[in-house]
């Protein structure tokens, strides 16, 4: 095995390992399609002005999701929806607390050298 699927199998490791950082997340695809899959998820609340370097408020969310899984479960590479009358990807996960976030995915950025997309995502009401 070279360099490049140690470091796949490594990362895939790393995002489903139940001892490690996993976390449940839902994806739902724009046909209504759920899966449970797991991940690395963030919400934060608080970012850095580029331009003053302040704190500001604000909320940054994502999720990092292994693609084989994610193919398993039957999807595809989610990607952002722009169009308002279309159905956009879902992903739900909950915070530390257990309070449940749902999300839309605003634009994906997958690795297919590494195995992973990471979608960034936007506060979303159903």
């Amino acid at each position: 095995m070279g360099l490049r699927e140690t470091a796949a199998a490594d990362l895939e490791t790393f995002l489903e390992d139940p001892n490690g950082f996993r976390w449940p997340i839902t994806i739902t695809d724009p046909n209504g399609t759920s899966a449970a899959l797991f991940g690395y998820s963030t919400d934060v609340h608080e970012t850095i002005d580029p331009e003053t370097g302040l704190a500001v408020s604000g909320r940054s969310a994502s999720v990092a999701i292994a693609l084989r899984p994610l193919t398993a479960a039957g999807f595809q590479i989610p990607r952002g929806i722009a169009d308002k009358d279309k159905a956009p990807w879902v992903v739900v996960f909950n915070d530390i607390d257990g309070n449940e976030h749902t999300f839309k995915v605003q634009e994906a950025r997958p690795d297919r050298a590494a195995g992973i997309v990471v979608c960034v995502l936007e506060a979303y009401k159903t």
